[in-house]
């Protein structure tokens, strides 16, 4: 079938430097049949089309249902009906490296070339199962080898409040791009003193390349659940839920306070320079151009971010005359000072919150002791061990011994889930497996405080991260591109590095090479 030539307004609105708005649609679940859902969205499709502020669709990807209906054909119809490339949202969760390599090459066919890749949020599937998650920059490097010319882009979220956190977001982000993402997407929020630092960071760092705020429409049904956690890595505080709750206790004013802050929050990141929005939580069309009229006006009312953010302030002001409270206590903000001068930071910041423990150090300083020795290109252990290795993987019962022994060894002590590509050397001696998802590029977006969005444990990237520090290696957590597992599971680690079928890490200054 011939790839149908769809406007690619986002790619050209991010040239040019005009202000990019695309609209997010949820594909239903998979119980709802195919035709009905289109016909939910079929009077939002013929808005948009006529629509010259709204460039397209966003469209998610196994949000409300593991067994949504599927992304890329629901984005070929929506832009049959609008003319406008969407923006397709992949996520990672419950797919190999393959997979995703057929999704891409089937949007690609129906001439579908604007990406968004994600990892994915908590799938509980239907039966008991290992789940397993693409990563995100593996995918974004898949993609750009794949099609050169795709419009790619990566999310990144600057609503951390600890170190660990917030820098290991900002550490992947720089990976991002280095796997050749082209713009990135600032998760949904509402502190925008975070929307800020992330353009001040990208600037700081002298990366230049375009910002699109993900904005939602807080009602208050919204605000009770993502107060509530259900929303991984996306935080609406007391303070905030409580400011809400007033909003919808006066008559006739709930609905409108929603669309007015979202308005805002429009003008308020235009201000700071972004180059677009993506509006989510918004039903219809109608109501999605009452919100961008209201912003157009407040624009115009507002002609300063200073003025912005009076009224900003002036629309979160609470009884008393506080003002509603985005962030936990002891929030992390790294420029509190205000702007730094661009281009004044040459590598990651060190704000000194964190340290890695006596234990982690100890731990880290045995296992590359290890590496080294037993490994290491050239070491004595690595001169015993590999012809040894190499010897005992040729027969099925002996590889099956070996695989038992490399299991008895390493799964007391790193808790081995015998993946068949050793990772540790590339993340600091702490497992990715030991991350729900098996993230070794670094962390998604889910975890809260600290905490794992599984909520059984700390993030593991959080522990890569204290130890990168105490190492002086923070570059490698942006720089280090660790490919994914292809078809080593249930293998022996050991006799693939030996036999020299494992796969090795790039540098991007290599990957760099791919877009």
């Amino acid at each position: 079938m011939p790839a149908t030539a769809y406007r690619n307004l986002i790619k050209s609105a991010l040239e040019t430097g005009d202000f990019l708005v695309t609209i997010e649609y949820a594909p239903e679940a998979s119980t709802v049949p195919f035709d009905e859902a289109m016909r939910r969205i079929e009077r939002d499709a013929a808005g948009v089309a006529g629509d010259a502020r709204v460039l397209g669709f966003n469209i998610c990807d196994r949000v409300r249902s593991a067994r949504s209906h599927d992304t890329v054909e629901i984005g070929r119809r929506l832009a049959d009906l609008t003319g406008k490339m969407p923006l397709l949202h992949l996520a990672g969760k419950d797919r190999t490296e393959p997979e995703m390599e057929a999704i891409v090459r089937r949007a690609l066919g129906y001439g579908l070339e604007d990406f968004l890749f994600v990892s994915g949020d908590k799938l509980v599937p239907e039966a008991p199962r290992p789940v397993w998650y693409h990563d995100s920059v593996n995918a974004i490097r898949l993609a750009r080898t794949l099609a050169p010319p795709a419009l790619i882009a990566a999310i990144v979220s600057p609503f951390k409040y600890r170190e660990e956190e917030l820098l290991g977001q900002y550490l992947k982000m720089v990976k991002k791009l280095g796997a050749g993402a082209d713009y990135v997407i600032a998760n949904s929020g509402w502190d925008m003193a975070k929307f800020q630092e992330l353009v001040w960071y990208r600037d700081a760092r002298g990366l230049g390349f375009p910002l699109v705020a993900n904005l939602f429409l807080l009602t208050r049904g919204v605000a009770r659940r993502l107060n509530r956690g259900l929303l991984p890595g996306v935080l609406v505080t007391h303070d905030l839920l409580q400011k809400v709750e007033e909003e919808y206790g006066e008559p006739g004013i709930g609905k409108a306070a929603g669309r007015y802050r979202l308005a805002l929050q429009i003008a308020g990141v235009k201000r700071m320079g972004y180059a677009g929005v993506h509006l989510s939580g918004v039903n219809t069309y109608e109501e999605h151009s009452t919100i961008l009229d209201l912003a157009a006006e407040l624009e115009q009312k507002l002609p300063s971010l200073e003025a912005w953010s009076d009224a900003w302030r002036e629309a979160h002001s609470r009884p008393g005359g506080q003002i509603v409270r985005f962030a936990p206590p002891n929030a992390l903000y790294l420029f509190p000072g205000g702007a730094p001068a661009a281009g004044s930071l040459t590598g990651p910041p060190d704000p000194g919150c964190v340290h890695a423990g006596a234990g982690e150090i100890r731990t880290y300083r045995r296992l590359a002791w290890l590496d080294r020795t037993l490994f290491r290109p050239g070491s004595r252990g690595a001169l015993v061990m590999g012809p040894l290795v190499r010897a005992a993987d040729r027969g099925t019962p002996v590889r099956r011994a070996l695989l038992a022994v490399e299991r008895w060894v390493k799964r007391p002590w790193l808790g081995c889930q015998m993946c068949g590509f050793c990772r540790l050397p590339y993340t600091f001696f702490l497992c990715p497996e030991a991350c729900p998802k098996g993230l070794a590029n670094g962390p998604c977006a889910g975890s809260l405080g600290g905490w794992c969005e599984f909520g059984d444990r700390e993030c593991t990237h959080s522990q890569v991260y204290r130890v990168a520090k105490a190492t002086g290696r923070l570059r490698d957590l942006e720089e280090l591109m660790i490919p994914a597992l292809i078809g080593t599971r249930g293998t022996s680690a050991w006799a693939n590095y030996f036999r020299s079928t494992a796969p090795a890490a790039v540098r991007l200054t290599e990957a760099a090479d791919c877009k």
